[in-house]
Formats: C-alpha cells, structure tokens, sequence
C-alpha cells in the first residue's frame, strides 16, 4: 500500500461517519420538509487589510465600528440559531489586525457547543502577531476536540505573490509565518496549508508553487477568482486578471490534473471535475455548497447573508432583529430557494465550504470516485 493510500485510509477511518450519515440525511431528506439550521458559520472579522491585492478591494471598504466580543455575546447569547453550527470559519480582511482577535475568537468557540472545527485565514505580514495569537487560540479549542484549519495565502513564488498582493516583501512574510507556524506543528496538532487564488497573473506558476509546497510539507487549496459586487467587491477588477482566451488550455489542463487526483478523502477532485465542465463546456454547476443549504454569515458591523457572494439579507443592528430572525425571513428564504440556488449557484465558481457539503451529499462523491464523472 502507498503512503498516499495509506493516507487516505487513515482519513477515512478517523472521519466523524455519525456526523456525515445525519448530514446526509439532512440535504437530502429532511430539507425537503423544513428550514435546515445553519451548520456552518462565517464570521467576518473586519474589512481592514494590510495588503493590496490585485483581485480584491476589501481594504477599500468603508471603516465602521467592529462589534466586540462582549457585543457578540448580547447578539449571539440569546439567539438558539447557533446551537447547531459544526463547523466555524472566521476571516476578513485581515483578522490578525484585531488586537482582541483572540476574543472573539474564545467567544465564538464557547457560543457554539457542537462546534468541531475552526478554519482560519490569514495573509502572513505579521508573523509575531499572528503566531502568538495561534498558539493563543490553539490553547483555547484543543480541551474542546475542535480541529484547527489555518490557511496562509500565497498566490505565487517571491516577486510574483508581492505583485498579486501588492506589498514588497509580501512573500518573505508569508514565508517566515508559514515556518513559524511549522514549528507551532510540533507542539501543538493541527492543519497548515496555503491559498492560491487562481487568476491570469499566476495560472502559469500554479504547477510550481504546488511542487514548493510539496517540498515543504504542505497542502495547496487552489480558489478560482470570483467577482461579485458584495464582500470583495472586485467587480472592476475583472479586466485585468480574470482568464484570458489565451489562458484556457493550461486552465483546463491544470483543473484536468485536479480533478482527476480522486480518492475516498479528496472532496476537492469532484469540485475541480466540475469547474471543467463549467470552464470547458459552459455546463451549470452541479457541486454542492453548504451555504446554499445550511450556512450562514455575520460581519463584524452586524450584516447577515446565507452567502458572502450573494446580497445581504439584513443588518441585526440597524433592523433590531436577530441574526435567527433575519435567517428564518420568509422573503429571504424564498431568496434563498429561487434567486440564490436557482439563479446564482449555478454559475457560481466558488469552492468555499465544499467538503462540508460533498461529504452531505455523498451520492454524487461516490458517483464521481466509480465513474470520473
């Protein structure tokens, strides 16, 4: 047996099969009779960023006051809609600029009482600040069993990462974070990777970079670029690095390569299979997402959207509601129903969340491992 079988068997036997088998049976049975709860929850920390990436104008957004822990606590204490988030994904801009990031974070994980995993992402320019608050928040969830994610974003290999980030410098901090947080690996365990956001600029060193990752030990979780008018805001950005006709062979035949890497454990393979025959042959997508089922997102000034690549469905400061009430809005879920699964997930090229909803929907995984397809 191989180490990479090995590998995946390992995966497969310590997998939560109870967690899976009761999430299966919501997307495809109980969802059919009622409002699922959210089981997956986003947390946007702030909208302020230390980089300038030439994909993303979140660092542009207008600066409000960022609810604090103690005002997560009045919102979030009282509403039962969190009593059933599994699955926590807190982000920003950039997250490691809050100086009670480590707070709200001891916040979230206590609020949320079946929570068994925390997804954390960051950029690497603060490579003191960001492993000090790590091994801070790894104090707090290990005695709870939750898994801790952490995704350190790298869009290329030295002057190419600075130019995509916009920052000088920007790769050799993402470097020195990425070895501090290995070193973390040794006494604490948890899951360390990078973020490549696929785009024109750096398709063509897409191969490269998953060979220096390789090298070190690490995964590479490759995102498509997106652009939506909500969150990022980036739509005025597609001009300059969305693919180009010239682009398409080498993106099909990188996303070939993804897709054809199946196993029991890569849920990745089935998004990346069906991103060529979105990018290939214009087909609609047909990977599951968890936020067009069961998921739900917050930012820090009180907005709430199921998807942070669709509209926002409320704001619990200025409408005085709850985030439960705004989620359970019979006008937003009939958004939800007709406007965001009908009309927007079908061309939506995002793999956010992915692995939560494939294991959910086993069927089409396991279709996809026995035929490709």
């Amino acid at each position: 047996m191989s180490d990479n079988d090995k590998s995946a068997l390992q995966k497969a036997l310590s997998a939560d099969w109870n967690r899976w088998l009761s999430g299966a049976a919501d997307y495809n049975i109980r969802s059919r009779f009622q409002v699922l709860p959210p089981t997956i929850f986003q947390f946007i920390t702030n909208y302020r960023c230390n980089a300038r990436c030439a994909m993303c104008n979140i660092w542009q957004a207008p600066h409000k006051h960022e609810m604090t822990a103690q005002e997560l606590a009045a919102l979030m204490d009282p509403d039962p809609l969190f009593d059933s988030v599994e699955d926590l994904l807190v982000m920003g801009g950039e997250s490691s600029l809050r100086s009670d990031f480590v707070d709200i974070v001891a916040y979230l994980v206590r609020r949320l009482p079946k929570a068994r995993a925390l997804s954390l992402v960051t950029n690497g320019f603060l490579p003191k600040r960001i492993l000090a608050q790590t091994e801070g928040i790894l104090g707090l969830i290990e005695s709870k069993k939750i898994k801790l994610s952490m995704s350190v974003s790298l869009d290329g290999i030295g002057a190419l990462h600075d130019q995509v980030r916009g920052i000088p410098g920007a790769f050799d901090k993402a470097l020195e974070t990425i070895t501090g947080l290995q070193a973390l690996q040794k006494r604490h365990d948890f899951w360390l990777g990078v973020g490549y956001v696929l785009m024109h600029q750096n398709l063509r060193q897409a191969r490269e970079l998953r060979e220096w990752a390789a090298a070190r030990g690490l995964d590479v979780s490759f995102q498509m670029v997106a652009f939506h008018d909500t969150y990022i805001s980036n739509q005025d950005r597609q001009d300059d690095v969305d693919f180009r006709a010239e682009d398409r062979e080498e993106l099909i035949a990188f996303m070939q390569q993804l897709a054809g890497e199946r196993s029991l454990t890569n849920w990745a393979a089935l998004y990346w299979s069906d991103m060529v025959r979105m990018y290939r042959d214009g087909a609609p997508r047909m990977t599951p997402c968890p936020f067009a089922m069961d998921g739900v997102a917050l930012d820090a000034y009180g907005d709430v959207s199921y998807c942070l690549s669709s509209p926002k469905i409320g704001n619990v400061n200025d409408e005085k509601r709850s985030v439960g009430e705004i989620y359970h809005d019979p006008k937003n879920l009939r958004f939800r129903a007709a406007e965001l699964r009908k009309r927007m997930c079908p061309g939506c090229n995002s793999g956010c969340g992915v692995g939560i909803a494939i294991k959910k929907d086993a069927k089409k995984y396991l279709k996809f491992l026995v035929t490709g397809r």
